[in-house]
């Protein structure tokens, strides 16, 4: 089972999401993200990368992450929009997750149509703005993402970026 999700500029909600669907019981192994080129997102990617090394790799060994770059730095257009779904329709399957935290609202709303479509489930994980407010600080510091293996160091650094009290919303067809 996959997890799919749009990445914005803060790398907040991916992995609380993850955590959300492990302990409910969903044996998620792929996360699959969506990015832009955009440099803010990058940066967000990478962070995330190493929060993922650092906090989630090690309780989830079987657990990987994929990066899907959209071929754009932002949506400008109904054609970015459709291409988003041409590319991101074989990743989208039945069952799957479609997590619409981050990102454009452009964005999620494709995906949470193509997640309806395709007979996958939309979701969503609401960071407190606290929490949002001192990882978008962290990122504005110096402190570099990590290349390679994880110090007890950067562990303690990148675990604490994760928002222990967000709130995960499984979103139903009873919305519609």
């Amino acid at each position: 089972m996959k997890l799919i999700a749009t990445l914005g500029t803060s790398p907040g909600g991916v992995l609380e999401t993850f955590e959300y669907l492990r302990k409910k019981g969903d044996l998620v192994t792929d996360i699959v993200i969506i990015t832009t080129g955009n440099p803010n997102v990058k940066k967000a990617y990478d962070y995330l990368l190493s929060m993922f090394s650092c906090c989630i790799k090690l309780k989830y060994q079987d657990v990987y992450i994929e990066e899907i770059r959209l071929p754009f730095d932002d949506i400008t257009s109904e054609e970015d929009l459709i291409q988003l779904m041409k590319i991101a329709s074989d990743k989208v399957n039945a069952g799957d997750y479609v997590d619409i935290t981050g990102g454009r609202k452009a964005i999620s709303m494709v995906m949470g149509m193509l997640a309806f479509k395709n007979g996958a489930k939309v979701i969503t994980t609401i960071v407190p703005q606290e929490k949002y407010n001192e990882v978008q600080q962290e990122m504005k510091s110096n402190r570099k993402p990590i290349r390679g293996e994880c110090t007890d160091q950067d562990r303690e650094y990148f675990c604490k970026l994760i928002a222990n009290n967000a709130t995960t919303i499984e979103i139903s067809d009873r919305l519609i």
